[in-house]
This record gives structure tokens, sequence and C-alpha cells, in this order.
């Protein structure tokens, strides 16, 4: 197996920006050896979208059985050239409801345990119990109630877990590429002590050709990729006809569950933002994602203009080892935030006034760790949300100029490498996507590093906490002169 860079993880530096990121946003610096792959992914993971042969055999079974009301429903599924989707078959106003799905047609934990094979699903993690009942009700075919529905769900996915070697290496230096690499541990993991502790012991009820590692993984990514908020966690679930739907940046319907009527069943249901036209293609915006993080759980990036301008998610943690972590961890927490918080860096626009303040908590230290008092607490976020001190400011500042150089540096490519590689009429679908994905995270670094980088020659112009405080005492004038100067000058003081 050849090697690839398998973490990237930039040290921002104590002394400038500790980060701690997790599994699915790590930057990296450091480079090593990548693990061999227990979990073999299918030879073949070409098709995210859904198969389109079997979509009037769909829709017929949801009428049937049905899910859908012919009078009430405002959306069908249509066979597109990138694959399945959802389009109105009538005007559409905003915020109405377009597809109801009664919560017994949901795949959930509910529905798993109710299985047949549901006594040896009980206690486990209801995304796991609801991986095991899809693979139960693949293995039955044409005698699974759920059958019309599966044969509409993709049998490969193309998300970045299924790619071969030689195409993971055009993601190295990208966040995906150390993300893709923690969720196949994750699943394997997961896999391994599911062999230990139900497949071994009940050989005759989860047979090997059935529950091995390739199917598991298949039902691990359908499920990453087709469910939604508010059907994740607890309450993952696939909703049959919903999950249909296809994914822009301005998407004009969303996720919801209804509470019944007058004890009628609850739904999962699909909600129009805004007015439709009939045969208009109904889109949802799954989230507001970098295309590193579209690709990773979806199988796909995003070419409007918002989204080439480019997008990197950074972690910035307050280090445990800071002697006044307990206060810091305390005014994030007042601010709505946390010890660790994620912050989307744009390839346009400088970072949000919240990611300057979390900056500036990290590094406040010396004389200007005053402000941790806890008679300060309540005050300390506000007050920091404007520049605390030339050394603050410079620390803040000189840690993301090095963290994005880091960052930049552990990419095989330039960003005009990869506009050359767009360019190519030969580039594979998954080579195109992996092109597109590290040029965003590239533009949103130099981005980021040229704010910085210009700010920090604005330094000495900064107004800084103590000539405020003083202004606020009416102790200087507006251009920052002292405004007792004939008193000091009287030689009283």
């Amino acid at each position: 197996m050849s090697q690839i860079a398998a973490t990237r993880l930039v040290q921002f530096g104590q002394a400038a920006c500790p980060t701690r990121v997790p599994k699915s946003v790590r930057c990296a610096s450091a480079r090593g050896t990548r693990p061999a792959r227990i979990l073999a992914a299918p030879a073949c993971a070409v098709a995210t979208t859904a198969p389109t042969q079997n979509l009037d055999e769909f829709w017929q079974w949801m009428k049937q059985n049905k899910v859908v009301d012919e009078a009430k429903v405002a959306v069908q599924p249509k066979a597109f050239e990138e694959g399945a989707g959802l389009v109105s078959n009538r005007e559409v106003k905003k915020n109405e409801v377009l597809l109801a799905v009664p919560e017994k047609f949901l795949m959930n934990y509910k529905a798993a345990i109710a299985s047949k094979i549901g006594n040896y699903l009980e206690g486990l993690k209801p995304w796991l119990a609801v991986t095991l009942f899809l693979l139960h009700e693949r293995s039955l075919g044409a005698a699974s109630d759920w059958a019309p529905y599966i044969s509409v769900l993709p049998s490969s996915l193309d998300l970045p877990m299924y790619w071969s070697e030689d195409e993971l290496k055009e993601l190295e230096g990208t966040q995906v590429l150390e993300s893709t690499l923690g969720y196949l541990g994750y699943a394997q993991s997961e896999y391994e002590g599911l062999q230990e502790y139900v497949f071994k012991p009940n050989p005759d009820v989860f047979p090997e050709d059935i529950y091995n590692a390739e199917s598991f993984l298949w039902a691990f990514g359908i499920l990453r990729s087709r469910t939604f908020d508010p059907f994740v966690g607890d309450d993952i679930a696939l909703v049959p006809g919903a999950d249909l739907i296809n994914h822009t940046d301005y998407g004009i319907a969303l996720w919801q569950r209804k509470k019944g009527l007058f004890g009628g069943e609850p739904t999962a249901a699909l909600v129009s933002a805004n007015a439709a036209v009939a045969g208009e293609q109904v889109y949802m915006n799954y989230g507001d994602k970098t295309n590193s993080q579209l690709l990773l759980d979806y199988g796909f990036v995003s070419t409007s203009m918002r989204a080439m301008e480019g997008s990197y998610l950074l972690s910035l943690t307050i280090p445990e080892t800071d002697i006044n972590f307990g206060d810091k961890a305390d005014i994030s927490e007042l601010a709505g935030l946390a010890e660790s918080w994620q912050f989307t860096l744009k390839g346009r626009g400088g970072p949000s006034d919240e990611m300057l303040t979390y900056l500036r908590l990290i590094q406040l230290q010396g004389t200007d760790s005053f402000l941790l008092e806890s008679i300060f607490r309540d005050q300390a976020w506000p007050l920091i949300s404007l520049p605390m001190s030339v050394e603050n400011e410079t620390a803040v500042c000189e840690c993301m100029v090095e963290g994005c150089r880091a960052a930049l540096a552990a990419y095989p490519t330039t960003i005009a490498d990869d506009e050359r590689a767009l360019a190519e009429e030969g580039l594979s679908p998954r080579g195109r996507m992996a092109a597109v994905a590290r040029m965003g995270e590239k533009r949103a670094l130099l981005s980021t590093m040229g704010y910085f980088e210009q700010r920090i020659q604005l330094i000495p112009s900064l107004e800084y906490y103590q000539e405020r405080r003083l202004k606020s005492l009416g102790l200087l004038d507006d251009e920052g002169e002292s405004t007792f100067e004939d008193f000091f000058d009287g030689g009283i003081a």
C-alpha cells in the first residue's frame, strides 16, 4: 500500500492559536502513513444520487400505502441527467407542506426494534440499529415491505471513503482526507464491535454474506448521505421520498417534524421555504457547509459562485494547559461557545467578529489577564470584542498568519495547478471534485492570511482597552490627549 499524507494538523501554536481539531475538521501539520483499511470500499463507487429506473414503482408503492395523498402532495420524483430528484407538480406557496411521510414509514430505531431482528438490536446506538435493519430488509429482496424504497437507494456512493488509494491521493493536504480516514476508522471500530457482540454469537441471524464489512460500509454511507436534521442523532431516520431532494446553496425546502393533529400520526414533512412554479425542481440547502464538507458527507461539490470563492473549517481550542483555562472556558460558555469551537474561514472577506473575539480570549495573558477576574466575568466577552492590547492583537495576528502558512505548505499543489487540472477535459469526476475541494480550502487560507498580514500593519493605529477606558472616564479626549495636562504641569500630582 502506498503512503499518503494521513494527517494534517496545523499547529497554530500554543503561544499563538492553540487548536485541538476534531476528526471532522482536522487542520494538521504532521504527516504519516495511511493505516491499512480493513473496511474495503465497494469496487465501483460512482453514483451518489438515487437510481432512476425504479422511481415509478417506488412512487406507486408510496401511493398504495397512503404515504402520499395525490390530492395533497405537491411534489413527485423525476429522473434527471445527474440522477433522481423531486419536482413540484403544481404551484407551491411559501411554508406549504410538500410531502408528509407518516412516522410508521420511517426507517428509524423504532422500526428496527419492531423488526424480526429487533430483539438483537436493543441497546445498540440508534444509527447502528437502523444500519443493521436496512441490511436485513435489503437481504429480503422483493419479500421486504421496504423493497420499493430500497430499490431507489444508490447501490454505490461517491463519498471519499469509497475512493481508491490513487483517488485519495488527489485529496492530499485537504481536510477531507483526514476526515475520511477518521470516518473509516470509526466505522471499522463499530463494525468490529458488532462482530464480537452481535454477529458471532448469532451467526444464523447475521450471516456474513449479508452483514460483512463492505455491506456495513455501504449502509453507513447511506445514512450519512441521506439523513438530515431533525432526523439525526437518536432520532436518525431514513425518510422515503423526502430523501430524494437535491441540494443548492439557495434551497427552497426543509425538513420538519410535524405533530399529528387531534391524535393523528406524527409525520416527517418536507416544507417549502419559498414559492415555486409547477414543474420546477425542488431543492433544499443541506446546511452552511464548506465544499470539503459536502464532498465528505454527500459525495459532491458545489460550483456556485459563492462556493467556489472557497471556505475552510477551522477549530480553535483553549488549551487545557493554559493556567487560566477554567476562567477562559467560563467566559466562552457565557458567550454561547465552548472551550473548542469551529469557525468557517471564507475566500472573500475577513473572519467573523466572534472568531476574532475568541482568538483574543485564547491569547489573553500577562497584564491583560485582569479581565479574567470574576468581577469582570459578565463583561469580559464584550470587552475583548475590540482590540485588547498591542501584545494581544499581535499574538492573534501572528498565530493566524503562521497557521495559514503552515496549512498551505501541506498541499502538494498550488491554486494555479488546481485551475489547470480543472481545465483538462480528461479529468475524472472524482479528480474534478478533489481539485475543487483543494482549491477552495487554499483560497480561504490565502484570504485569511492576507487579512491578518494587513492587520499587523494596522496594529500601531488601533485603539486598545486602556485608551477606551480612559476616554470613558473623561481622562482622554477624542484625539487621545490627556484632559489633565495643566493639572500635571502645575506640579500638584
